[in-house]
């Protein structure tokens, strides 16, 4: 579709956390240096997020932007990778649908 045009764009399909793989919502708190940040993850833990070596250049991330990440198999209440991050549109159709877990959400 050619960019500018009036025709509404189909429904992307949004990317959900898996459980079972260990992954989960989270929200950036605060900035460290050297691709690392600190996020709040929906299950109350403080984690050290690092954006891993291919994502460095094509994912950036700012303060209060929602994210998937992926805890550590050793220090998993500590540690975690950055796996995905939400854009604008998918943050607001999450919270039409209500998948934003309480503790994440900052607009309540």
């Amino acid at each position: 579709m050619p960019r500018g045009s009036n025709e509404p764009q189909a429904p992307r399909k949004i990317k959900m956390p898996y459980k079972p793989a260990g992954e989960m919502m989270a929200v950036v708190r605060e900035f460290h240096g050297g691709s690392r940040l600190t996020a709040l993850c929906e299950d109350g833990h403080n984690r050290m997020i690092r954006i891993r070596g291919r994502l460095k250049k094509k994912m950036w991330v700012r303060q209060y932007d929602y994210i998937i990440i992926k805890k550590w198999v050793v220090q998993s209440d500590q540690k975690a990778d950055l796996m995905h991050r939400y854009i604008k549109p998918e943050v607001e159709q999450l919270r039409r649908k209500g998948l934003i877990p309480e503790i994440l959400d900052t607009e309540r």
